[in-house]
């Protein structure tokens, strides 16, 4: 997946978090195969402002990390809305 470099670094130590692009799988999956935890957000939870986009309906965004409350604490910081970020026009506050 897109995402496996970010798998294999958290599993190696090499950092604590990463965040992960996912078009179908490639956060939940580099995750697995690594013994991390992803999260594949909600659509717009998370701005993709500076990603490259493969897709604007099914790109995702979303943190990778060794733990649970990492992936939490992380997902609190990159939330929200982005008034650069398209996707997010009519995203729910």
């Amino acid at each position: 997946g897109s995402s496996s470099g970010s798998g294999a670094a958290i599993a190696s130590a090499s950092c604590d978090i990463a965040i992960g692009g996912d078009q179908g799988g490639s956060i939940r999956l580099p995750s697995c195969w690594n013994g991390c935890v992803g999260f594949k957000q909600s659509w717009g939870l998370v701005p993709y402002t500076g990603a490259a986009s493969l897709d604007p309906h099914f790109d995702h965004l979303g943190p990778m990390a060794k733990t649970v409350s990492d992936v939490v604490e992380t997902l609190k910081v990159i939330a929200g809305k982005d008034g650069y970020d398209i996707r997010q026009l009519n995203a729910p506050a």
